[in-house]
């Protein structure tokens, strides 16, 4: 009966506040459609993902890697120095956040529109964990990569379009990432791509939905 208590009051007890998005801060940024629907249907809605991505993400800071995938999205994106965003964004705590907002709620009316759906899209709010540490940051990018392997992409993740891992390792793909950025922060290109090759020591868990169930 005790043990039936306790794990009965754990499981009602709320969850952790998100953090709020801060200026000059790296963050995972993910989120998945509704029930695990369909996000993303064809290659037109990844690049108008893509695109709104770019759109949204300009004025306030970069993203250094992304995976789009069906049902969900990942990215890691550092929000740029205050001084470098738009003054009506800091006028209230969660200002500078609502950017992700806006990108989710663009990209679902887009997808509303051209499949004549009116269903809500997206999970709300946003997932967001503030990332601390170069290892996690690495381990982080590499795991966005890898992640149509772990989804059971049979092409495997260095032939899947739609991960930054493309425009990365190929002058040939459209740039969506601060590829500068992002490389530096392996050492170079020979170690971003000795890092994609290695195992990473990290848990995915910390890197999913709800401890590693997506």
């Amino acid at each position: 009966m005790l043990l039936n208590f306790i794990i009965l009051n754990t499981a009602s007890m709320p969850q952790p506040a998100r953090p709020i998005i801060q200026p000059n801060t790296y963050y995972h940024i993910y989120n998945r459609g509704v029930n695990r629907r369909t996000i993303f249907k064809g290659d037109g809605d990844y690049q108008r993902f893509l695109k709104l991505l770019g759109k949204y993400m300009e004025p306030v800071g970069s993203v250094l890697s992304y995976a789009l995938m069906r049902d969900h999205f990942h990215l890691t994106v550092l929000m740029n120095p205050a001084s470098a965003v738009p003054p009506k964004l800091l006028r209230t705590p969660h200002a500078l956040g609502r950017t992700f907002s806006h990108l989710q709620n663009a990209y679902a009316n887009y997808f509303n529109h051209k499949y004549n759906t009116v269903s809500g899209l997206f999970e709300t709010p946003y997932e967001r964990k503030e990332v601390t540490s170069l290892v996690y940051l690495r381990n982080l990018i590499v795991y966005h990569h890898r992640n149509p392997d772990k989804h059971g992409v049979e092409q495997g993740f260095k032939q899947y379009f739609w991960t930054s891992y493309q425009e990365l390792s190929s002058p040939l793909v459209e740039t969506h990432v601060a590829k500068a950025l992002t490389l530096s922060k392996f050492g170079g290109v020979e170690a971003f791509f000795a890092a994609h090759d290695a195992a990473i020591p990290l848990e995915m868990a910390d890197f999913e939905f709800g401890g590693g169930q997506d």
